[in-house]
């Protein structure tokens, strides 16, 4: 029996939506993909390879398996740069996979050449197993190996003052046969002096491609006002649905989008301006979550309004709360949530378990099928089942 989240951020998003102006990121213009010629379009492509499969096709280009004309008994990967990708992000992925490739799980490069406005980049060929496959039988013991390798290499990294910016399954790669792991694709990457983490933040079935949350009427709404703390004069906008002259005169807070729907860390959500290699750490605990669930995703949000919901009603609402102050932010909720047992949750999403005991909750009754009981999965008994865990 399969058993699902729900929940319909619709009201919340649409409130958002209407207060948010004063809050906008840049125009995604990383993120906008034109497709690259054929690789066989290149003199020096022809002249030196063969071209094979289309291995994938993302953000910043496509990705083909190759194999070179003087050493037919090896595949490599070759990647094709959209012409759209600014040349900074094209410098920066370049420049790490020359300085730290081939060592910590990290993909090794061997050749890169530009072509006017395209950029090939020869790496390895990483075989893999498909996330959706690992996950359908993955056993303790593997979801250990495979989280002790990605963060081996986001410990690499981090150490090396790059944030990775988009850690999701298809960025690590995993050969199940052979134990082997890759981190791949670095075009989003950023370079931080602050590799220090700081303490303040740290605060903490079915296995088709559907979110775990399902459309559901919930009673509270999220209203997110953009707070100049260094402004005496409070807006008279404030804590209501709309945005006054005040507000709308105001500096716009422009901040990068990056990464992927689902693993965007709390952070990004909020639009910080400072962003630390936390955000990878957070990606690598969702996918952490996503291997003991056996569901991927775990969380599948249509906007990062209805993004923020969803964290808040698996990790509690105050600390996004908190977090958004510390960015000069105020989140207000109407509805305040403590958060999942954790262990309740996974047990609910892998194996369908509802709990036999425990006392009647009316919103885990409204936030689980089958849950017709009430059954409460509240945080507040999250201890005692992380000790009931313990050998």
């Amino acid at each position: 029996m399969s058993t699902s989240l729900m929940i319909n951020a619709g009201p919340a998003k649409e409130k958002l939506e209407q207060i948010s102006s004063a809050v906008m990121p840049i125009p995604n213009t990383e993120t906008r993909y034109v497709a690259p010629d054929p690789p066989t379009n290149s003199n020096w492509v022809r002249d030196n390879f063969i071209v094979g499969n289309l291995l994938g096709s993302g953000t910043f280009g496509d990705v083909y398996q190759i194999k070179c004309r003087r050493g037919l008994g090896t595949s490599y990967a070759m990647k094709i740069l959209a012409r759209n990708n600014l040349p900074k992000f094209i410098a920066m992925e370049l420049r790490i996979l020359q300085r730290f490739g081939g060592v910590h799980n990290i993909v090794r490069i061997h050749a890169a050449h530009r072509e006017y406005d395209r950029v090939f980049i020869v790496m390895d060929y990483f075989d893999h197993t498909s996330f959706k496959e690992v996950i359908a039988s993955v056993t303790i013991p593997e979801i250990l190996d495979y989280m002790k390798n990605l963060l081996d290499a986001l410990r690499y990294l981090h150490g090396k003052g790059i944030i990775h910016r988009d850690i999701k399954p298809s960025n690590f790669l995993y050969n199940r046969s052979k134990h082997k792991y890759c981190l791949i694709d670095f075009g989003l990457c950023e370079e931080t002096f602050d590799t220090q983490l700081p303490q303040n933040l740290i605060n903490h079935h079915d296995i088709e491609k559907q979110n775990v949350f399902k459309d559901l009427e919930v009673s509270y709404e999220i209203r997110k006002i953009c707070k100049n703390n260094r402004t005496r004069n409070e807006c008279d906008c404030y804590g209501l649905p709309r945005v006054c002259d005040m507000c709308t005169k105001r500096p716009r807070l422009h901040v990068s989008r990056a990464g992927t729907a689902g693993f965007r860390a709390p952070e990004l959500l909020l639009k910080y301006r400072q962003r630390t290699t936390l955000i990878d750490i957070w990606s690598a605990g969702i996918i952490f979550l996503s291997l003991l669930c056996r569901k991927h995703p775990v969380m599948r949000p249509d906007d990062d309004y209805e993004a923020i919901a969803q964290i808040a009603v698996i990790f509690g609402s105050e600390p996004i709360e908190q977090l958004a102050q510390k960015n000069n932010s105020t989140l207000l909720a109407s509805w305040n949530f403590p958060g999942l047992d954790i262990v309740k949750f996974v047990n609910a999403i892998r194996n369908g378990e509802i709990p036999r005991q425990g006392k009647y909750c009316y919103t885990c009754r409204n936030l689980f099928y089958d849950n017709h009981d009430g059954k409460c999965m509240c945080r507040i008994s999250e201890e005692h089942s992380l000790n009931e865990l313990a050998p």
